[in-house]
């Protein structure tokens, strides 16, 4: 069931608590940043759908963390997700045509 199905506030919780990215980031990662094109290509359609699904569970979890989302309007835009840690470094991972779940594990795995 999606985020957006959820008709009480019971599911609502319980989809924020379970599933995919529903779990605390490491301490060290102090912002994510996604950024994906708004329309055109394929290639950002798991961007949009990661922003659905997934990324509500990670900020629910993780209410410490900085979310920042960019849609650009211009479609030779690659899709990509900015780890950034309280060390000043960053990861930025490529998301082009990668599944959402996909996404959630890569961010759990980023280090700086």
């Amino acid at each position: 069931m999606s985020l957006r199905a959820a008709q009480s506030t019971r599911e609502i919780l319980k989809h924020l608590t379970t599933g995919p990215g529903a779990a605390k980031l490491s301490p060290k990662v102090s912002k994510i940043a996604l950024t994906f094109a708004l329309k055109g290509k394929n290639e950002s359609a798991s961007a949009r759908h990661f922003l659905q699904e997934n990324l509500p569970r990670i900020q629910y979890n993780n209410p410490n963390i900085q979310f920042e989302v960019t849609k650009v309007l211009d479609t030779s835009i690659k899709p990509t997700v900015a780890v950034h840690f309280a060390n000043g470094r960053s990861k930025v991972i490529s998301i082009p045509r990668v599944q959402s779940n996909v996404i959630v594990d890569q961010i759990f795995a980023a280090s700086p």
